[in-house]
């Protein structure tokens, strides 16, 4: 009963939020980002000890702080912008995102092997769904599902497929993938959440080893697709880059489980750049590194400094 009015007041809000103009949504938005941020002491502390890990004896404790506010707020807004995907169009979403790099990418496809998008919970990843109907080709993503709340989690899937992607769960995801493959299709893959170890590669992340997923690098190694890194970017209180990049090289020595290993840490590198560039937009709430039961002791949270 609980569960179900919880998705009762998410589907009202989600509908309240797309009758206001655009601007004050995205402002009000910000707006309980930032009330989540004081209000939030769990995630809060987790973003505060991601940030240390990352950024300690690099950056001040106030900016690290400002960093983590901004993450909040990012999150704040684009929970705004996922409830009003359903109303846009492609004409909106070209007014609203610049992309750079579509046309080179598309060319990757005359290969007839794909492509592999090296995805992350940076900027709004959500609103790059709606490139499937830019492209006029439906996107496969692996997405785990909201498992506390099914009623929720439907209507999450049904915004994501209304953006135009094929949304699989990654169990035995492999064969899905492989087959979209052969068919010249796109499929995004998020490589930024913590792996089990017994199933991830310690790779280095942001100056310190954390378990990260095998799975675009073996998929990348047994199709021979190209793996492509897409970031959404945000700029400004409306406006957004997408940045489409070159192919990553990939490194192939016949060795499998040192390819598997040397591809990873080639991924990882490749997002770490990208979120030392604009490090408020990266997910600092999540726990990257360890499990809450495991998480380490450290320093004091910075709203207590």
């Amino acid at each position: 009963m609980l569960s179900y009015l919880t998705y009762l007041i998410f589907r009202g809000f989600g509908f309240f939020v797309t009758l206001l103009p655009e601007r004050f949504a995205l402002w009000m938005g910000g707006q309980l980002g930032k009330m989540s941020y004081y209000f939030d002491g769990e995630h809060r502390k987790v973003s505060h000890e991601n940030l240390r890990r990352a950024f300690g004896g690099k950056k001040s404790e106030r900016e690290m702080e400002a960093i983590a506010k901004r993450c909040f707020q990012n999150l704040g807004m684009m929970a705004i912008e996922f409830f009003r995907i359903p109303r846009m169009d492609t004409k909106g979403f070209r007014k609203k995102v610049s992309v750079e790099g579509l046309e080179e990418a598309l060319k990757i496809l005359d290969q007839k092997k794909g492509a592999l998008l090296l995805l992350s919970h940076f900027g709004n990843w959500e609103l790059m769904g709606f490139m499937s109907k830019v492209i006029g080709s439906p996107i496969m993503v692996i997405a785990k599902p909201v498992k506390q709340n099914r009623w929720v989690g439907r209507f999450i899937l049904k915004i994501r497929e209304v953006a135009g992607l094929e949304v699989i769960p990654p169990v035995k995801a492999g064969r899905k993938v492989l087959k979209a493959l052969s068919q010249n299709r796109l499929v995004g893959i998020l490589i930024d959440q913590r792996a089990k170890r017994s199933e991830g590669i310690m790779a280095d992340f942001l100056g310190e080893k954390a378990p990260t997923t095998p799975g675009l690098a073996m998929l990348a190694l047994k199709s021979g697709a190209p793996v492509i890194p897409v970031f959404m970017i945000r700029n400004g209180l409306e406006k957004h880059r997408l940045v489409i990049q070159k192919p990553l090289e990939l490194i192939r020595t016949g060795n499998k489980k040192q390819d598997v290993e040397a591809n990873t840490q080639l991924f990882n590198k490749t997002l770490e750049s990208t979120i030392l560039e604009y490090p408020d937009q990266w997910f600092w709430v999540h726990r990257r590194w360890e499990r809450k039961r495991r998480a380490r002791r450290v320093r004091p949270s910075l709203a207590q400094d």
